[in-house]
């Protein structure tokens, strides 16, 4: 099975009991990857850029603007 179609035809096979626990293990997949999103990769100019905004709004903070 492939495709989303072939999928649903398969799953209308199955007893009320069965479907639930197939929606249960589908969430449970879901909650699990949307709980640990990937790592954010940044370069280390990117890094840099944030870096000196985060000084220069520091520095404004401290000058009262």
């Amino acid at each position: 099975m492939s495709t989303l179609t072939e999928i649903e035809a398969a799953a209308e096979s199955l007893s009320d009991e069965e479907k639930e626990q197939l929606l249960r293990k589908l969430a449970m997949g879901l909650r699990q990857r949307r709980a640990t999103p990937e790592p954010r990769i940044f370069s280390h100019e990117e890094i840099a850029s944030m870096i000196a905004e985060d000084e220069a709004d520091g520095e404004r903070f401290l000058q009262g603007h």
